[in-house]
């Protein structure tokens, strides 16, 4: 098990992930139990003013990286930011105040739940012309895109990324939803995976069970691997997938 995780909110007392230093660790130990080797903490950033600064992050997530390398010298933890789409956005990346993936073009982007495919079209775009290289974040949430092959598909061709969240895949047959985004996985829609985890009693970073719920012949395939290997390696290498 080699599983990278792209989307967390693991770094203790910046957002309404971790608490304290103490259940990060916790959540370190729980991610590595779930075959978690690497991982990007993605504390959230809005634009609207009060975030902690690139320095401070750094230096919690070089806290967690010592204790990363407590549990194993192969466990590692990057850093970058879950943006909030809005107009200060590129500015604050342009000024270093918001932070791509791991220091790569790579840039992880939230919209509203309720926002119009116009509004995410033409910001991902906007992002794509100022060099970024976007990541829609838990892109199962939107309903612009709930079901819209075609808008997916042109997305994809314009060349933007799309990340869902592990415990969306997790549910029985009855579950629509999660039958829904299983088959956007194995249909090739889904090009990285990201736990979403916050905190031990809330989204803990599940891997291992969600990807239970998929057929284990997708995951051997060259296909699987990509979401589950190659693509977050090419990622950190700024490479495209």
């Amino acid at each position: 098990m080699n599983y990278y995780d792209i989307h967390t909110h693991i770094l203790p007392g910046v957002d309404d992930g971790a608490r304290d230093l103490e259940e990060s660790v916790a959540m370190l130990r729980m991610a590595w139990e779930e075959g978690i080797t690497h991982l990007i903490a993605t504390p959230h950033f809005s634009g609207g003013g009060g975030e902690p600064a690139a320095e401070e992050l750094e230096e919690k997530r070089s806290v967690l990286q010592k204790e990363a390398w407590k549990i194993s010298p192969r466990f590692t933890v990057g850093l970058g930011n879950e943006l909030l789409n809005g107009p200060a956005i590129v500015d604050a990346l342009q000024t270093g105040r918001a932070l791509t993936l791991a220091g790569t073009r790579y840039i992880l982007v939230e919209f509203l739940p309720g926002d119009s495919y116009h509004t995410i079209y033409q910001a991902l775009r906007n992002y794509m012309m100022h060099g970024y290289i976007p990541v829609v974040a838990h892109m199962e949430r939107y309903g612009a895109l709930a079901k819209q092959y075609g808008r997916m598909d042109e997305l994809r061709r314009m060349g933007v990324y799309f990340q869902m969240n592990t415990e969306s895949l997790a549910g029985n047959i009855f579950q629509r939803k999660a039958a829904y985004h299983r088959r956007l996985v194995t249909d090739g829609y889904i090009q990285f995976l990201g736990s979403d985890m916050h905190r031990m009693d809330r989204r803990v970073p599940l891997m291992q069970k969600a990807l239970g719920y998929v057929p284990q012949d997708f995951w051997e395939s060259r296909s699987g691997k990509a979401v589950l290997e190659d693509n977050p390696k090419r990622m950190l290498k700024d490479e495209f997938v």
